[in-house]
C-alpha cells in the first residue's frame, strides 16, 4: 500500500515519470512471449494541490502491487510486485511486448481489472476502509502507460478528507443529494492532454460507507470519481448501524482529480456551511453578462468584463434588481439568492430553490460602499452556441435573441429582451406590452440629467442609473463627447454581449447588410422582422420601442425597433432600424447610416465572435 512518509496531512497527487525513458527494445525482446521484466515507477511531488495545511512526500510501500497490461486482458493482467518500494520504485513481473506499442498500468493489483483498446477497466469499492491521516490503498485508484520500462502515474480520483469532532464513530457514510453514482465499476481513458478520465456511466452505487474508527484529531479519506454534486453531498456518522448525526452540504460542489477537499470537524453543526463552490460561468471567458440555465450555484472572476484585469478590492457583492420580465415586480430573492459571497478574487451565488426566468444585475462594492464593477445574470434555459443562426447570403453567426429575452415566439413580449445605451456595459428594463410599460424590478431604475459629472465612470459606478441628455450635450450620456471605443469589432470590456458574442457589426459588413432586402419580410400582426434562415426557419426581430433619451420613459413599444451596432461616426450611430405601421406603404425596415444619437436605450442582438 502506499503510505504518507513525512505528515498524514498531504493531499492527492498526481504522479508521473520525470527520468529519462529507456527504449523499448533495448530492455524486451521483439515478440509476444512473457519475460521477466523491471518497471521502474515514478512519483512526483510538483504538482500537489494547494489546499492543505502541510505536505508530506508519497511513497511505494514495499509489496505494492500493480496490474500492467501488454495487451487485452480481462483477468487483471500481469502482476507486478516491488520489493522495497520508496519514492523510485522498481515492480518486477512478466509481461511481453505491447500489441499495441504502450503498457498500461493499474494501481492497486486487481484480479477483476481488465484492458482493451486504451481503456482500463477497474472497480472502487463501495465499502472503504478508515486509515488515518491516508487513504484506503484499495480505493486510491492511478494509472500510467508508456511505451518504455518507466511509467509515470496519475490519480485518477479526487475527493474529500474530514476530521471528526467526537469519538465513537465506526462507520462514516458519503452520499449526493441529487442521487449522484459515486462507487462501484468504473472505466478509466486517457485524454488528449495525457490525464486519466474514469466514467462511471456502468455503475450504480449511490454511497460510500468509509468504515473503521475515527479519532479527532486524525484526517480520513473518502476516494471518489470526479464529478460535480449539484446539489451538495451529506454524511452520516454511524455507530453500532445506527445513524447518530446528519451533516448536509446543500451547495454545488466539485470533485477534482487528485485534489481532496478539507472539512474540519465534519460532524459539528454547521461544518458543510462553509464550503462555497459553483459552477464557473467564466469556463468561456469572462464577460459582462453570464447565462444561468438552471437552478443552482455558481460563481465567477472579479474582473472587468472580457479582461483578466482586477475591479479592485472588492468587499462586499449584492443584487441590484431583478426582474422576470412581467409588469409585475417579483420578491427580492425569487431569481437569486439575497446571500451573495466574496472569496478568493471570485463572487459566489444562487439561484432561488426554484428555477425562476428573467434577468438580475449583481454590483460588486469596495469597504466605503463605493460599487466597483456590475455583472448581468441572464437567466434563461438556452445555449446560445447551440440556437445559433446564419441568415441568407451571409457567413456570421448571429444570436437567435436580444439580450435579456426568454423567449424567439413572435407572440408576446418576452422575446423583447433589454435596453441600452450605446457603449453602456449594464441594461436597462425593457417593454412588457404595447403600451411601453416597463419590466418591473426589485430594485429602483433612477434617471439623472446628462451633467458634468457624467463619464464612464460614472456610469460603471451607477449602473442602475440612465443618463438622460438633449441638445446640450450632444444627446450623449457622456458629457464630454463621444468615445468610439466603447463598443468595437475588437470586443471591450464595455461589450454587454456574453462571452464569445459582441455588438454586431453595421454598415455594408454587416450582418443585415449583407443577408440584403429579399432575406427579410415584415409581420404586421405580431409586429416585427422575419429573417430567413440559410439552414431554413426564420430569426425575429421584435419591434421592441426604445427609451427616450430626453425623458427615459419607452416609446412605440409594438412598432418601433432599433439594433445597436459598433458603426459609429463623428456624432452618430449606425443602427438596424424599422417601422412597423398598418402596411407596408406606410412602414419601413433597413440598415439607417449614423441616425441615432447614443444617449437612447436600444436592443442588442449579438454577433459571434
Amino acid at each position: 500500500m502506499r503510505r504518507l512518509k513525512l505528515s498524514f496531512l498531504l493531499l492527492a497527487i498526481a504522479f508521473f515519470s520525470c527520468q529519462k525513458e529507456v527504449p523499448l527494445n533495448d530492455s524486451l525482446p521483439g515478440n509476444q512471449s512473457r519475460q521477466p521484466i523491471v518497471l521502474k515507477a515514478y512519483l512526483s511531488n510538483s504538482t500537489k494541490a494547494s489546499i492543505s495545511d502541510a505536505f508530506g512526500t508519497v511513497v511505494w510501500n514495499s509489496d505494492d502491487t500493480l496490474s500492467v497490461f501488454d495487451s487485452p486482458a480481462v483477468n487483471g493482467g500481469n502482476k507486478f510486485v516491488t520489493a522495497d518500494g520508496g519514492e523510485k520504485a522498481e515492480f518486477s513481473g512478466e509481461a511481453g511486448t505491447p500489441s499495441d506499442g504502450q503498457f498500461y498500468a493499474l494501481y492497486p493489483y486487481s484480479k477483476s481489472a481488465s484492458y482493451s483498446d486504451g481503456t482500463i477497466s477497474a472497480y472502487l469499492p463501495q465499502e472503504q476502509v478508515a486509515v488515518a491521516g491516508s487513504f484506503d490503498p484499495a480505493a486510491f485508484l492511478m494509472v500510467g502507460r508508456s511505451a518504455t520500462t518507466e511509467i509515470g502515474f496519475y490519480d485518477v480520483l479526487g475527493g474529500i478528507r474530514f476530521s471528526v469532532e467526537n469519538s465513537g464513530y465506526d462507520a462514516v457514510e458519503f452520499s449526493g443529494n441529487d442521487n449522484e453514482t459515486v462507487a462501484g465499476p468504473l472505466t478509466i481513458s486517457f485524454a488528449d492532454d495525457g490525464y486519466p478520465v474514469a466514467d462511471m456511466s456502468t455503475s450504480s452505487s449511490k454511497s460510500i460507507s468509509l468504515k473503521g474508527e475515527f479519532e479527532p484529531g486524525n484526517y480520513y479519506y473518502f476516494s471518489i470519481v470526479p464529478q460535480v454534486f449539484k446539489k451538495g453531498f451529506t454524511l452520516k456518522f454511524m455507530q453500532n448501524g445506527s445513524v447518530v448525526k446528519t451533516a448536509v452540504c446543500p451547495s454545488y460542489v466539485t470533485v477534482q482529480r487528485y485534489i481532496f477537499a478539507t472539512v474540519r470537524y465534519a460532524d459539528k453543526e454547521g461544518s458543510l456551511s462553509n464550503i462555497i463552490d459553483g459552477f464557473a460561468l467564466d469556463s468561456d471567458g469572462t464577460s459582462n453578462c453570464y447565462i444561468v440555465r438552471e437552478q443552482g450555484s455558481y460563481k465567477f472572476p472579479l474582473v472587468k468584463g472580457n479582461s483578466n484585469v482586477s475591479v479592485g478590492t472588492v468587499a462586499s457583492a449584492k443584487v441590484l434588481w431583478e426582474t422576470d420580465n412581467t409588469s409585475t415586480a417579483v420578491a427580492t430573492g425569487a431569481l437569486i439568492k439575497p446571500q451573495i459571497t466574496v472569496k478568493n478574487g471570485k463572487i459566489y451565488f444562487k439561484t432561488a430553490d426554484t428555477f425562476k426566468p428573467g434577468n438580475a444585475l449583481i454590483g460588486a462594492y469596495d469597504a466605503s460602499g463605493k460599487l466597483l464593477w456590475s455583472w448581468h445574470i441572464w437567466l434563461c434555459d438556452f445555449d446560445p452556441q447551440q440556437t445559433k443562426q446564419v441568415y441568407v447570403n451571409t457567413s456570421t453567426y448571429m444570436m437567435d435573441r436580444n439580450i435579456g429575452a426568454l423567449s424567439t415566439s413572435p407572440s408576446g413580449t418576452l422575446s423583447y429582451g433589454l435596453f441600452y445605451q450605446w457603449g453602456r456595459k449594464d441594461p436597462f428594463p425593457g417593454s412588457t406590452d404595447l403600451t411601453g410599460t416597463p419590466m418591473a424590478t426589485t430594485g429602483t431604475i433612477e434617471t439623472l440629467k446628462c451633467n458634468s459629472d457624467c463619464t464612464v465612470d460614472f456610469a460603471v459606478e451607477h449602473p442602475a442609473t440612465f443618463i438622460l441628455c438633449d441638445d446640450s450635450s450632444g444627446n450623449d450620456w457622456i458629457s464630454a463627447g463621444r468615445d468610439n471605443t466603447l463598443w468595437t469589432a475588437e470586443k471591450t470590456i464595455y461589450d454587454p454581449c456574453p462571452a464569445g458574442w459582441r455588438v454586431p457589426d453595421g454598415g455594408t459588413d454587416g450582418v443585415w447588410m449583407l443577408a440584403g432586402e429579399n432575406s427579410y419580410s415584415m409581420d404586421f400582426y405580431y409586429k416585427g422582422v422575419k429573417f430567413n434562415l440559410k439552414n431554413g426557419g426564420t430569426a425575429w426581430y421584435p419591434a421592441t420601442g426604445f427609451i427616450h433619451r430626453g425623458e427615459g420613459d419607452i416609446r412605440l413599444s409594438g412598432q418601433f425597433a432599433d439594433y445597436w451596432t459598433v458603426k459609429t461616426a463623428t456624432q452618430n450611430v449606425t443602427t438596424f432600424e424599422f417601422y412597423i405601421k398598418n402596411d407596408a406603404d406606410d412602414s419601413y425596415v433597413g440598415l439607417m447610416y449614423n441616425n441615432k444619437t447614443r444617449g437612447e436605450g436600444h436592443a442588442v442582438r449579438c454577433q459571434k465572435l
